[in-house]
């Protein structure tokens, strides 16, 4: 009985279908776009925060606002994670698409506003990307660098 349930354990966990623990937690789920939204997806269906760079939306992501004028990008989302781990996985993302971080700040005003601004780089392309958390929404913005 034992092999079985361990079995079943591995089946789902390849199959993708169990929910993978991290730091004791539960994985969060896919990013989504709110009901009614429309939003830009990449590989896999995974919601972009920016198609340009590209940028995933993190997981457990609920965006809904986004707009884009060219290269540059707003998107408005709700996330279960708290600021500090949404500058990490903002920087990683960044850097795994390529982009050199040239400078990064962060701006605290506790409770309820936080902000990141990062400058980046990418053959010879320079973008500013600002990381927001406003009263319970977070944002990322695309600009010009």
């Amino acid at each position: 009985m034992r092999s079985l349930v361990w079995f079943s354990a591995l089946v789902l966990l390849v199959s993708g279908c169990a929910p993978v623990l991290q730091g004791g937690e539960r994985a969060l789920p896919p990013a989504e776009a709110a009901p009614g939204v429309l939003v830009i997806a990449g590989a896999g269906g995974v919601p972009l925060l920016s198609a340009y760079l590209p940028l995933a939306a993190p997981p457990g992501s609920v965006i809904y606002e986004q707009s884009y004028t060219g290269k540059l990008s707003f998107s408005r989302f709700k996330n279960p994670q708290d600021f500090d781990a949404l500058r990490r996985y903002l920087l990683a993302a960044l850097e795994d698409a390529g982009w050199r971080v040239l400078e990064a700040a962060t701006w605290e005003k506790p409770p309820s506003l936080f902000q990141t601004t990062v400058r980046v780089e990418k053959e010879g392309e320079q973008k500013v990307v600002v990381l927001r958390y406003e009263n319970g929404s977070y944002s990322v913005e695309v600009r010009e660098g």
